[in-house]
């Protein structure tokens, strides 16, 4: 089994307006996915992220003029898989996924040899 992490990108814009009932009620529902993926023995770890953050370093240069400032890494979770495939299937079972509320980025995670 190989490790992903599943970057959650959502409009931030929208967390920002979200009442603390349809805030529970998100955070309910991905814990809801999260307890299937611990069932089916995928899930590793993750955390939501709060809203605040700063950009450290060179920015990296994107495909438009500006980075979108309305979309942002909302959370992420860390899962086993067979391959990019499989992490992507199990991505795309997310409720949010599904609601069209979110988008997943799936990376793998490099296997780096432990040196003796």
């Amino acid at each position: 089994m190989k490790k992903f992490l599943l970057l959650i990108r959502e409009d931030i814009s929208r967390l920002s307006q979200m009442s603390e009932e349809e805030m529970q009620q998100d955070i309910a529902e991905m814990n809801s996915w999260v307890e299937d993926l611990i069932r089916f023995d995928s899930f590793i770890s993750g955390e939501p992220l709060e809203n605040d953050f700063k950009l450290v370093g060179k920015q990296v240069p994107t495909d438009g003029l500006f980075i979108d400032a309305r979309e942002g890494i909302s959370g992420y979770l860390m899962i086993q898989a067979e391959n990019l495939e499989q992490a992507a299937a199990i991505a795309e079972q997310c409720p949010h996924i599904i609601e069209g509320k979110i988008s997943i980025e799936v990376r793998p995670i490099m296997e780096i040899p432990q040196s003796s």
